[in-house]
């Protein structure tokens, strides 16, 4: 496809495309300006479209209206102009049993991630007296997430992610960690970052996300930002109500153990489809933690499983 127009915000227009199709699905006649914002969308996915990229089932069917529109590689604006509303919802009526195992698929993968991650948490927290947690969200400035695809999102969480197996800075005395990527309207592409440190060694809980931030802001030259969940007017909200799932966790706290459990399971939730990826590259992981060897000497079984 051609590239005579600007770059859009690539996040941003896979989800304008998404809530195109699923409003033109649902309603009975065209909006105002229907035919406006559809040649819009049009235009915009003509430039951004990448072949070897994997695209949301919505996204799809808009790109087959493109493709059943397009003469030697040109779309042609004034046939798609023609096409009646009918017309057109019809064919992307067609593509909501694939939208629907989607939906299913999003929800069953992120469900096993859970587990894993619960599992996982459970091994580190039997295996340590106290942890600190550390919890960062990490995304773009909006003015500069038009200039962020999927391929430079993946890039920059590969460069973070080398430097906390590394142990690198901030990262150093690291037992372990957890990351979810995700794609919201607002935030554009973001993670979601879990960090653990051996609590005998550090307590420095908002210095160290703060500094992961930086890391964060270095590695994009600027264009990220990061959010400090463990900042203290953030913590005292969780605090008030006996919720506060990071900073120093105890094994022999049930109720520190229990909330942090909680807290990290927000990294994977089955009901969060509306902040999947709608476009992704091949075998393009969206979660992932660190790896763990149980080491016999030490681990010390807290009687109880939080897998259950």
């Amino acid at each position: 496809m051609n590239s005579q127009y600007p770059c859009p915000n690539y996040s941003r227009l896979m989800i304008r495309i998404e809530q195109f199709v699923e409003k033109t699905i649902q309603v009975k006649y065209p909006w105002y300006e229907f035919h406006d914002e559809l040649l819009e969308l049009v235009i915009e996915l003509d430039t951004a479209f990448d072949f070897k990229l994997q695209y949301s089932a919505y996204v799809k069917a808009m790109l087959e209206l493109i493709w059943r529109n397009t003469l030697d590689g040109e779309v042609n604006i004034d046939q798609i102009n023609d096409l009646s509303f009918k017309q057109i919802q019809q064919g992307f009526d067609r593509f909501k049993p694939d939208r629907n195992k989607e939906l299913k698929a999003f929800h069953r993968l992120e469900s096993r991630n859970r587990e894993t991650l619960v599992m996982y948490l459970d091994n580190l927290i039997g295996h340590y007296s106290k942890l600190l947690f550390v919890r960062v969200d990490l995304a773009y400035l909006k003015h500069k997430q038009h200039k962020v695809d999927v391929r430079v999102f993946q890039q920059d969480v590969r460069e973070l992610l080398s430097f906390i197996q590394d142990g690198d800075r901030c990262f150093k005395d690291l037992e372990g960690y957890a990351w979810a990527l995700e794609q919201g309207e607002e935030k554009g592409f973001h993670c979601h970052l879990l960090l653990i440190y051996n609590g005998s060694t550090r307590q420095k809980d908002y210095y160290l996300a703060d500094q992961t931030i930086q890391r964060w802001q270095e590695i994009t030259e600027d264009d990220g930002y990061g959010f400090n969940c463990n900042a203290p007017k953030h913590k005292n909200q969780f605090r008030r109500n006996d919720s506060l799932g990071i900073g120093m966790i105890h094994r022999d706290n049930d109720r520190e153990v229990q909330n942090a459990i909680n807290t990290c399971s927000y990294l994977v939730n089955p009901e969060k489809a509306n902040q999947q990826l709608r476009v992704k590259l091949h075998r393009m992981r969206t979660f992932g933690t660190g790896s763990y060897k149980r080491n016999h000497r030490r681990y010390r079984d807290r009687g109880y499983s939080l897998s259950t």
